[in-house]
Order: structure tokens, then C-alpha cells, then sequence
């Protein structure tokens, strides 16, 4: 049996034990729906080979029903060179974007991602990809279920300007792409991005 499947039932046992948590009243289903949790955060701890605190941290915070992340991206162009960050925490390169906000509409959300990661000012002029992180070559897989809105967008202004979370900023032909921080973008969200940007007309790909 593969790690993956492995993985995948971890999360399934989790959203189980966290939706139980959030409509059942009963004392008895309560406490077998938070062995549930624990016990899917062992999983997912042992599956990493991370202390259980860890996993711990990184899941209890969230309550209610169970549903994926949405994570959106912006693929933003000059001289037909992609814009690209190189992400501090594993000093590989992806497109700017990160986690939707709530009450924001997810391209303002890519509009202002990509403005903190990159200091460039950009619109969103359409959506390119709706992508299920799942069923594509992402990797190291993220213990979310994340759902990925790739927008081409149009560069308005603004200058590079690094932070925190990011340590370059670059735009780079598609022969000549540096190592991608793959969790976040993989090849194909760019070679895609190229064919939209070449071509409007394209539809929206999604699974």
C-alpha cells in the first residue's frame, strides 16, 4: 500500500472526526469522534516522520464543517517571461500566490498576493486553471485538500521589492525556469499559463 493512499485515508478519518464534532451534542459521540482526530493526527505525524505536537499545531486550530483550501495563484507576464518568488522556507522558486482570504473574492485575493510577495501590481484578466492539488503531481503533498485557482493576470506596475516570506524576484522564459518549489507550482501550471497567454480564447481548464 502506497504512502499516498496511506495519507489520503489520514485526512478522510480527520474531516470524519471533525464534522462529527461539529453537529453531534452527545458526550459519548463526541469523545469517540476525538479519539477519531487523534488518531488521524498519528497518522499524519507518523506518515512524516513529525512529532505529533507538530501536526497537532497545525490542525486543531481549525473547527466546523470540513472542506478543501483554496489556494490562488497568478501567472503575470513581461517580455514573455513569467514572473516567479523564490520562497525562503525551501529556497525554490513558484508563482506568487498563497491561501484565499475570507470575504475576498479569490482574484482580488491573487491581486494581493501577489502585490506582498512580489511588490508588482497586477489584474486579474482571467481564470486559467481550477485544479484539485489531488489529481496533479504536487509535491510534498500538503495534509490539506486544496483546490488551486491559476488566473493569468496583466502587469499594471509596481517594483520588486522582497519580504519576508520571499528572497528573489524574477521573470524567466519557459526554457529557462529554475527549480520550482513543486508544493506550490509544478511545470504544467506554467507551460499552461503560456498557452493562455498566447491564446485568450483557451477555456478555463479544471477538474
Amino acid at each position: 500500500m502506497s504512502q499516498l493512499q496511506w495519507t489520503e485515508w489520514a485526512e478522510q478519518i480527520r474531516a470524519i472526526a471533525q464534522n462529527g464534532l461539529t453537529y453531534c451534542h452527545e458526550d459519548f459521540d463526541i469523545e469517540r469522534y476525538h479519539q477519531l482526530q487523534r488518531l488521524a493526527h498519528e497518522m499524519t505525524a507518523s506518515l512524516a516522520n513529525a512529532p505529533i505536537t507538530k501536526v497537532d499545531h497545525f490542525f486543531l486550530p481549525e473547527q466546523g464543517y470540513v472542506t478543501p483550501k483554496l489556494d490562488v495563484r497568478s501567472g503575470v507576464f513581461r517580455d514573455d517571461k513569467i514572473l516567479l518568488v523564490r520562497e525562503r522556507d525551501d529556497h525554490c522558486w513558484s508563482l506568487p500566490g498563497g491561501w484565499a482570504d475570507v470575504c475576498e473574492p479569490p482574484a482580488r485575493g491573487a491581486e494581493r498576493e501577489t502585490f506582498e510577495e512580489s511588490g508588482y501590481v497586477v489584474k486579474t484578466e482571467k481564470l486559467v486553471a481550477l485544479r484539485d492539488s489531488h489529481r496533479h503531481p504536487y509535491h510534498p503533498r500538503n495534509p490539506h485538500h486544496i483546490i488551486k485557482m491559476i488566473f493569468l493576470c496583466s502587469l499594471q506596475g509596481g517594483e520588486p521589492a522582497v519580504n519576508t516570506e520571499i528572497s528573489e524576484i524574477d521573470f524567466f522564459h519557459l526554457d529557462k525556469l529554475p527549480e520550482l518549489s513543486q508544493g506550490r507550482t509544478i511545470q504544467t501550471d506554467i507551460e499552461l499559463l503560456y498557452q493562455h497567454n498566447t491564446n485568450e480564447a483557451l477555456p478555463t481548464d479544471f477538474d
